[in-house]
């Protein structure tokens, strides 16, 4: 039994065959055009035209908020265009299969949660670093998704009140950028290469050293407050920068600092668990197919 995984994200449209175990058959990615509408429209026609007699159903893992319930995206500063539509809902009558959607955050956590690092946790979250930040959160073993189905979204967190706009908040945070910038800076022939620019980091390189060392306390930030609210047992880091160990020792290392912020924020704050996920960047194309394997069984 397969399924059609699509994952819309900020560059690509990735998508893959899954069979219900979980395992990845075959997989592909192609331009995500989010910003033009017809063209996005006829890459994803092409992806199920293409896939549509080989499935038992079809999963997409999507940017902003989303009704797994009605199948609607409700807001997304990606997919503007089919905000409240009925798209899905028309999806699944054409072609005749099961059709689910799925926050992208969400997913990676549902991935997590079947066969990853989640498996055996109560309480706990995803964290998705990417074109920007994404979270997911456990509570109680339930995927909170809040009243309006808006929470876990630490982008729109103030995290800089001296800044202007955007730069406020944590959507600023975005490991995609800091790699393209400190890729620049050292004229680097193709500024998103992540390897590359990793291995500077591990180098100490001054710039690309600071740089990174300053969106690891930004992160790390991050995890503190949602901390010293929840109370988690674990912080699972997801996106494909969460392969650099250096990533996990370094967010571990600033959680301490602002741990150490005052001697009674010791005493009273558990430092979570801060691991790697299990899936990397195939954690959002295997979590959507989750509700589908559910279903099926």
């Amino acid at each position: 039994m397969n399924f059609l995984s699509i994952d819309v994200g900020g560059t690509n449209l990735k998508y893959a065959l899954i069979n219900e175990f979980g395992q990845i058959i075959v997989k592909g990615t192609t331009a995500a055009n989010t910003g033009d509408e017809t063209q996005f429209l006829r890459s994803l026609a092409k992806i199920i035209d293409l896939h549509c007699q080989d499935i038992q159903g079809m999963g997409f893992s999507l940017p902003g908020v989303v009704d797994s319930t009605t199948k609607k995206l409700l807001a997304s500063a990606r997919l503007d265009f089919l905000e409240k539509s009925d798209f899905f809902n028309k999806l699944a009558v054409k072609y005749k299969l099961p059709v689910t959607i799925e926050n992208d955050s969400n997913c990676a956590a549902l991935a997590e949660k079947w066969q990853g690092q989640l498996t055996t946790e109560k309480n706990a979250a995803l964290l998705v670093l990417g074109t920007g930040i994404g979270s997911a959160i456990f509570l109680h073993d339930h995927l909170i998704r809040g009243n309006h189905f808006a929470a876990s979204e630490p982008s729109f967190m103030v995290v800089n009140q001296g800044a202007e706009g955007i730069e406020k908040t944590a959507a600023s945070l975005s490991a995609v950028g800091m790699i393209e910038d400190i890729g620049q800076h050292l004229q680097l022939p193709n500024i998103k290469d992540g390897q590359r620019v990793f291995a500077q980091i591990m180098a100490r390189e001054s710039y690309a050293w600071q740089s990174f060392n300053d969106f690891c306390d930004q992160v790390a930030l991050l995890i503190y407050n949602i901390q010293s609210i929840l109370d988690l047992n674990k912080f699972v880091i997801g996106g494909g920068i969460s392969s650099q160990p250096i990533l996990i020792k370094q967010l571990r290392n600033s959680f301490k600092k602002w741990h150490q912020i005052s001697p009674l924020s010791e005493r009273t704050i558990t430092v979570p668990e801060i691991v790697s996920a299990n899936f990397y960047n195939d954690a959002n194309l295997i979590g959507a197919i989750v509700p589908l394997v559910r279903t099926s069984k």
